[in-house]
């Protein structure tokens, strides 16, 4: 009888873990989740957030010239006529390393001045392109209108390359 019994549990045993693995089997199955709409893994550069002033725009780097508060020391900073009285005229950005690439628009830029890091500099004015080296230091370079020369027309900056 004992043996009787014994088989009767193991049958059920077998029984319920049957059941129990078929249908955690066929929930595992169901339709996966559509995931059109997550965004690309693929790395594009484009610059994660707006600018602070609607004549600026921040196109796209390599994430290592990083958009910053011009209160702190060790800038990039970047003076255009166009740019607020409240702001000093001035938008600053900081090097995380010394490689970086930034591609952006800024409007009739007078001075680039760097601290750490030397800077290359491509502008545009009236159509020409020019790309100028700034050694690392309180000076800077005058550009554009802010030459000194008495005939420098506005120049835009378009992008900012950490050179050294």
């Amino acid at each position: 009888m004992a043996k009787h019994v014994s088989r009767w549990i193991a049958a059920g045993a077998v029984a319920v873990a049957t059941t129990l693995g078929a249908t955690a089997l066929a929930s595992a199955e169901g339709t996966p989740a559509d995931n059109s709409t997550a965004p690309p893994a693929v790395e594009d550069f484009t610059y994660p957030g707006p600018a602070p002033y609607s004549n600026v725009k921040l196109l796209r780097g390599d994430g290592h010239i990083l958009l910053s508060d011009c209160a702190v020391d060790d800038q990039i900073k970047v003076l255009s006529m166009d740019l607020p009285n409240e702001s000093g005229n001035q938008i600053c950005f900081r090097a995380t390393t010394n490689t970086g690439y930034l591609a952006l628009e800024v409007p009739n830029v007078i001075r680039i001045r760097t601290d750490d890091y030397a800077v290359s500099a491509k502008l545009t004015s009236e159509g020409v392109s020019q790309t100028i080296d700034i050694a690392k230091g309180p000076g800077g370079a005058s550009v554009g209108i802010g030459s000194g020369t008495g005939t420098g027309k506005p120049a835009a900056l378009l992008e900012l390359r950490i050179i050294g």
